[in-house]
């Protein structure tokens, strides 16, 4: 483990410390973590002025020996462009991987801010770990008693900021499961509570099951798995109210989470066509150009009366019958050259016919303008009531024709 420190040229009194059962009586918070923690490395981030001054003389002595001591030079922190320098100090100190522990008891202004960023930084660009982020609170002691404010959970802010900050753009919500995979697990190793959380990692698997859906265009699938989330997140007594002890920070976003699903609850032809819009506007135009295509074959069988799901041959006699009739179908033809050339990732066409990221969302753009304005006209009761969910399932999991023939 790696300890940062920092030194000031402030007063030091002796107190005694206190974090959980552990107590060191001294005037330097640090010596206390470095009796604690036993950290490989000290970090010991010092100014000009608290290298010569009499604090780092006196601490010095008491930290040799059990520590390595890594002196790390700081300007004083007067400019932008200092906290840039101090910034880049921190980054310069830590190895990819290190586990890291940060002390900023006596980190001065605006460096206990800096550290938090810092820590952020790092964590995704050198995949360190975030051990502890403690502070010595002098001022709050009480009998010449000082707490240890244990500062690390607000840390992990940072991973759920991370998190949050995919799903939101992307709909993908894989590190937020496996946050909540990890708290569930964690509190019964260390048997936090006698009762520890028993629904998270349920919560994690419904996400995660939605999310691997979403993303990977299972639509047949989706609605089903919507819809066990739905009703987790709806139990009184089960995920929600356990966030609300085990996960503060994934409350405000429980909402959200559930205001993106939801309209993804059915198995229609509209909401396909709402589905085919959310891909497209979260940047992922080759699962929407891939289920335009499908959709449009849908949506002609659906004209027809016929069984969109999953009769295969149904859907292929469409396919062949849209392909001889493309120049009648203008939004069949769009789509079939638009999806054929990013499935096809650009190959086979000549140097000067590869389309143009710019020409693909132009397009794009304007298809699924078309699909919801197309399905603004289905009757939704018709298109639900063609086949059950039962026969769908079975129907569906029988098929043996592989996508590769498909194509």
């Amino acid at each position: 483990m790696k300890l940062f420190i920092f030194v000031g040229t402030g007063r030091y009194e002796p107190v005694t410390y206190r974090w959980s059962n552990r107590e060191k009586h001294t005037k330097f918070f640090s010596e206390a973590l470095v009796e604690w923690l036993q950290p490989q490395t000290t970090c010991v981030m010092l100014t000009d002025t608290a290298r010569q001054h009499q604090n780092w003389q006196e601490l010095k002595p008491l930290l040799q020996q059990r520590t390595e001591i890594r002196e790390v030079h700081i300007p004083d922190g007067k400019s932008e462009q200092e906290l840039w320098q101090i910034f880049q100090c921190l980054a310069d100190a830590v190895e990819p991987k290190d586990e890291l522990a940060f002390d900023i008891t006596h980190a001065f202004r605006s460096l206990p801010l800096l550290t938090l960023l810092a820590m952020a930084y790092l964590k995704q660009v050198k995949e360190v770990q975030i051990r502890h982020l403690l502070y010595g609170a002098y001022e709050a002691r009480e009998n010449e008693i000082a707490p240890v404010f244990d500062l690390t959970p607000f840390a992990e802010l940072l991973d759920w900021l991370t998190a949050a900050k995919m799903f939101i753009t992307t709909g993908n919500a894989s590190e937020l499961a496996q946050l909540l995979e990890q708290i569930q697990n964690e509190a019964w190793r260390e048997q936090l509570v006698d009762q520890s959380p028993r629904h998270l990692k349920g919560l994690a698997k419904a996400l995660t099951e939605v999310s691997h859906h979403f993303l990977l265009s299972r639509v047949p699938r989706l609605a089903e798995s919507v819809q066990k989330l739905q009703s987790r997140l709806e139990s009184s007594d089960g995920a929600r109210a356990e966030a609300r002890v085990w996960v503060p920070p994934l409350i405000p976003l429980l909402e959200h989470i559930t205001e993106t699903y939801r309209p993804f609850a059915d198995d229609d032809l509209r909401t396909q066509a709402k589905l085919i819009a959310w891909y497209k506007e979260h940047g992922h135009i080759i699962q929407a150009m891939t289920l335009a295509r499908e959709w449009i074959i849908s949506y002609r069988l659906h004209q027809q009366g016929k069984d969109w799901r999953c009769d295969r041959n149904a859907r292929d006699r469409m396919e062949q019958y849209l392909n001889e009739h493309a120049k009648c179908d203008p939004l069949w033809s769009k789509v079939r050259d638009l999806r054929n050339d990013l499935a096809h990732c650009g190959f086979g066409r000549a140097k000067g016919e590869v389309l143009k990221p710019g020409s693909i969302r132009d397009t794009a753009h304007k298809v699924v303008e078309e699909i919801l304005k197309m399905s603004e006209d289905i009757d939704r009761t018709v298109q639900s009531d063609i086949i059950s969910a039962a026969h769908r399932e079975t129907k569906c999991d029988g098929e043996t024709q592989s996508e590769g023939e498909r194509a």
